[in-house]
């Protein structure tokens, strides 16, 4: 990463090496570890379902099987709704680090 085009010419330009790296560098790599989070975040929710009903902890994943046991089905669907909805905000927010992150994904 350190020996890319654009990194020799950023040298090349006169940059300080802290900018370069954490300029130019960081902020080109940082693209796959913020992907990586959110994908993390999204297993998480799904996760959390089978965790507390294992381990009996009070939650959106224990009220999900508590209602699923005993067949409320407004209540499943809600608390799948609001799983949905909170992934979804997880790729949105995602999506807008990448137009901080790296200018090539900004749209004019």
């Amino acid at each position: 990463m350190l020996r890319s085009d654009f990194i020799r010419t950023a040298r090349a330009k006169g940059a300080a090496p802290a900018r370069v790296v954490w300029g130019h560098a960081m902020r080109n790599s940082m693209i796959p570890v913020v992907t990586y989070l959110g994908l993390s975040l999204a297993t998480l929710l799904g996760g959390a379902v089978i965790v507390e009903s294992v381990f009996n902890l009070p939650g959106v994943g224990g009220l999900m099987v508590q209602a699923i046991q005993t067949q409320e089905g407004s209540v499943v669907v809600g608390v799948a709704t609001f799983i949905i909805l909170v992934y979804l905000l997880v790729n949105l927010v995602v999506d807008l680090c990448y137009g901080l992150i790296d200018p090539r994904v900004r749209r004019v």
